[in-house]
């Protein structure tokens, strides 16, 4: 990484060249003393990496949508899910903005310009590249319905956001490479919300008590016809999800062998996403939990009745093979909330319920934190802390009584006195 340094009594540019070999260079003239010469070391610093910018064009490193695909391609580890998203905010935002502008040209106005164009409307670049990629999708699709669809799009403020977050990460790929000096995106604030608090989206819907019971009763149970299992057992999975805290990825990737019927726990091992089954989320997400009788009776019954599923799934579609996220929500989930008339939520807020009315049961928050798999109880205390039970708060009391000391303990007393006396009644008080 290029930086200036101090060597040997002297301030240096450190920096490596187009070949990838190390430079030291000290600048060159007479100085009056160590803050100047610390200047044009610094100036000398950003030459060279311009410079090496400038060869780097030809060598096609020089733009952003190369450097993005360098980025993206580099992300070995990451999982199909994340890559997903990645690439969607790329395809869809970056690189039709900035892909063929060069990459250290991009300056912190341009990205604050960026953010404030997504904020009013969708930029032409943009609108253009989603017209593109519709008629490419679709080759029969009539232009001027990708062109209305393009018209109607809009992007959130947490996608604007997350836009920011991988266009920030691209150039520190870009630092790291050497191909630019500073990461131009780190200095430029979030996209804010500006509707009124009432009418934006609540980042966790929880449910009360009375509408878990609801969702439950109006779930879709298993149902058969001649015999035959025709609807899955929507109820069943809904109420897993609520009284276990689970992602939906773990509810349909729980197998059958992850339930010790003994101890009633059930133990998180894996999960299915993107069509493919995956390790849990983190290492504090492999963990166990005890499920109460009700469901367990519930399992065992099903058991009996569950599509037989070369993957052991607990929750398998009628042919055995894994559940789609897509049907489980248009099948099972959306309609149990419009049939028990409660608002359009995610299912992620299951989980959210789940913590929530754990913590205000009084349960825990450390216990409700390993429950969910969190990698520190102080995560969870930060997400439900509203939650907590919650009494009088006597702090106001006891400054007052620092300030006026017995004379604020004589005033309480008679507030908590009676208003008559045992002798007196109400006639006698008013003569």
């Amino acid at each position: 990484m290029a930086t200036v340094r101090f060597s040997r009594g002297h301030w240096v540019a450190d920096y490596y060249d187009t070949k990838k070999r190390r430079r030291i260079e000290r600048p060159k003239g007479h100085f009056e003393n160590l803050t100047d010469e610390l200047r044009a070391a610094q100036a000398l610093l950003a030459d060279r990496v311009a410079e090496v910018a400038d060869g780097l064009v030809h060598e096609g490193y020089g733009t952003f949508e190369d450097a993005a695909t360098r980025w993206l391609n580099s992300k070995v580890a990451i999982r199909p899910s994340t890559r997903r998203i990645y690439q969607q905010l790329l395809v869809g935002y970056l690189i039709p903005y900035f892909g063929d502008r060069t990459l250290r040209l991009i300056q912190v106005t341009d990205i604050e310009r960026f953010r404030t164009e997504l904020g009013a409307g969708i930029p032409d670049s943009i609108k253009q590249a989603l017209i593109a990629r519709v008629l490419a999708a679709r080759p029969g699709h009539a232009e001027a319905r990708a062109k209305q669809r393009a018209k109607q799009a809009k992007i959130g403020t947490r996608s604007i956001n997350k836009a920011l977050t991988v266009l920030s990460m691209v150039f520190n790929y870009a630092m790291r490479n050497q191909w630019v000096a500073r990461n131009p995106a780190r200095y430029v604030e979030p996209a804010r919300d500006q509707r009124p608090l009432e009418e934006r989206p609540l980042d966790m819907d929880v449910l009360t008590p009375e509408e878990v019971a609801a969702l439950r009763e109006a779930a879709t149970p298993a149902t058969y016809r001649d015999g035959k299992l025709v609807t899955n057992n929507y109820r069943l999975l809904i109420s897993f999800a609520v009284f276990t805290g689970c992602r939906a990825g773990e509810i349909l990737g729980a197998a059958w062998n992850h339930i010790d019927w003994e101890s009633g726990e059930f133990r998180v091992r894996r999960a299915y996403r993107e069509g493919h089954f995956q390790e849990p989320k983190t290492r504090t997400s492999y963990r166990s939990i005890a499920l109460p009788g009700f469901l367990l009776k519930e399992l065992k019954v099903w058991r009996l009745a569950c599509p037989k599923s070369p993957h052991d799934l607990i929750f398998p579609n009628l042919d055995g093979r894994p559940m789609s996220y897509w049907n489980l929500m248009a099948r099972g989930f959306h309609p149990a909330l419009k049939r028990a008339g409660i608002r359009r939520i995610r299912f992620h807020d299951l989980r959210h319920t789940f913590a929530s009315l754990m913590i205000s049961n009084g349960e825990d928050i450390v216990r409700v934190s390993r429950l969910m798999g969190h990698a520190n109880a102080s995560f969870t205390f930060n997400t439900y802390c509203h939650m907590l039970p919650r009494r009088r708060d006597s702090i106001g009391d006891r400054l007052a009584s620092l300030v006026f000391g017995n004379k604020m303990q004589t005033d309480r007393d008679v507030e908590n006195q009676p208003l008559f006396s045992a002798s007196e009644n109400v006639g006698e008080s008013a003569s």
